[in-house]
């Protein structure tokens, strides 16, 4: 069953009960289906977009045919009265479902559009500048339609042309080292931050969590790829990554949100990365080119410096709210960051201090997540307490008596043991949950 039916039965069955009215059941169930994309969309719909989609087919294979004997200018004026048309008939019906394809249509007519006069006039050059010139005309979509849909297209858009383009190295955003060379100008890097800004603006409604997702992503890539900001060194490397993740995890969204989602499993894949350490050789990992540049090093300190803060002044997002819970978070947020100051001048020795703490810090959160849950009925977070610490568990065996599977015999008791630990990890669970629902 689908979120929506699931919710209109819900409604249904709070408004039989007495819990809330009639219409104000309604009223919920209008409010959440509406904010669909594609909101009320009924099959005659989709039967006339189809209609619409193969008269277009149509009118394309005709023109293919007489490709030759048309006009420069005659097929810019076709496609121009047709985009225009397109974007009339949308806006004049904005407030009826047929509006959503004729939007997707006019998302993508631009690209069309930008390849026809290419095409037309033998152009080439820049492969970013038709990408940014197609966000840009499709801007005032995103920016004016009553539906989510083309903000959403618009900023994904911009968003892949960021991390295309300035990881590339022969376009107007690139960032990185031109085959070799030194990293591209520095005066690069507005138009790459002006495009990250327009993604994030034009990001439909409140919602911080993608916006800064993508932020955050972006500027780690950016140091560990090979640009002006680069950071060479594996202690930086950590710091920046871990700082990245727990200011995503603290800014990507509202305080008020019940749900941390992606930030909560990126953070915590992170931490669970740094157990890994375990296998760490000092000089194994020296191919690298280059070193830290002033400019990276400084980022990185400053990011580290705003996770730091965050994690000990900005409300937590790794457990709900107590004033143990947020004791426990706090010190697990700054501890994560924290963490990487092992690797400076790393030693085998200080690399695995550095994984016996990542497994602390996940099972510190495990039991936390568990006693959270227990103390507040709520199943999923036992679970995720319940799935971190068995994760962690089996893994950490693996790394400590891996080596002592040679043999066929050795496996078997390997599994034996694994079944085992399931057996009784799940009617631990279960007599959790069983207790928490008493």
């Amino acid at each position: 069953m689908s979120y929506y039916k699931r919710l209109k039965n819900d409604l249904a069955q709070a408004a039989a009960k007495g819990l809330i009215t009639p219409e104000q059941a309604a009223g919920t169930w209008d409010s959440a289906y509406a904010s669909r994309p594609l909101a009320s969309f009924k099959a005659v719909h989709w039967i006339a977009a189809a209609a619409g989609l193969f008269i277009a087919l149509g009118f394309i294979l005709v023109a293919a045919h007489n490709w030759d004997k048309i006009g420069a200018i005659a097929k810019m004026c076709a496609y121009l009265l047709l985009f225009a048309g397109t974007a009339a008939a949308a806006l004049r019906l904005q407030d009826k479902p047929a509006a959503a394809p004729l939007e997707i249509l006019w998302f993508f007519m631009p690209a069309l559009g930008i390849g026809l006069y290419a095409q037309i006039f033998n152009l080439s050059g820049d492969p970013v500048k038709p990408y940014l010139a197609w966000a840009a005309i499709s801007a005032p979509l995103a920016a004016f339609s009553k539906r989510p849909l083309a903000a959403y297209l618009v900023s994904f858009l911009l968003f892949a042309v960021l991390f295309w383009g300035t990881l590339g190295s022969s376009n107007m955003l690139a960032l990185t080292a031109n085959y070799g060379r030194a990293a591209q100008p520095l005066w690069h890097w507005p138009l790459a931050l002006v495009v990250l800004a327009g993604g994030a603006a034009l990001y439909p409604g409140q919602k911080l969590g993608a916006p800064l997702g993508a932020a955050a992503v972006w500027t780690f890539f950016m140091l560990a790829a090979d640009t002006a900001i680069k950071v060479r060194s594996e202690a930086l490397v950590l710091l920046a990554g871990m700082s990245l993740a727990v200011l995503w995890l603290s800014w990507g969204r509202r305080p008020d949100s019940e749900k941390a989602g992606l930030p909560l499993t990126v953070w915590t894949a992170s931490v669970y990365a740094m157990t890994f350490f375990w296998h760490y050789k000092p000089h194994a990992y020296h191919g690298l080119r280059g070193t830290d540049t002033v400019y990276g090093a400084a980022l990185t300190w400053i990011i580290f410096a705003g996770a730091l803060l965050t994690a000990l002044f900005r409300p937590q997002r790794l457990l709900p709210e107590g004033r143990e819970e947020d004791l426990v978070a706090k010190g697990l947020l700054a501890a994560s960051v924290l963490c990487a100051f092992f690797l400076f001048g790393a030693t085998e020795v200080h690399a695995k201090a550095l994984a016996v703490t990542a497994n602390f810090i996940l099972a510190a959160f495990g039991v936390g997540c568990i006693m959270s849950g227990a103390r507040n009925s709520d199943e999923k977070l036992i679970n995720r307490g319940v799935l971190v610490i068995t994760l962690t568990a089996v893994t950490r065996f693996v790394d400590i008596f891996g080596g002592l599977l040679k043999s066929g015999v050795a496996f078997i008791i390997t599994g034996l043991a694994f079944a085992a630990l399931a057996y009784f990890v799940n009617r631990g669970r279960k007599a959790l949950i069983e207790s928490v629902k008493k």
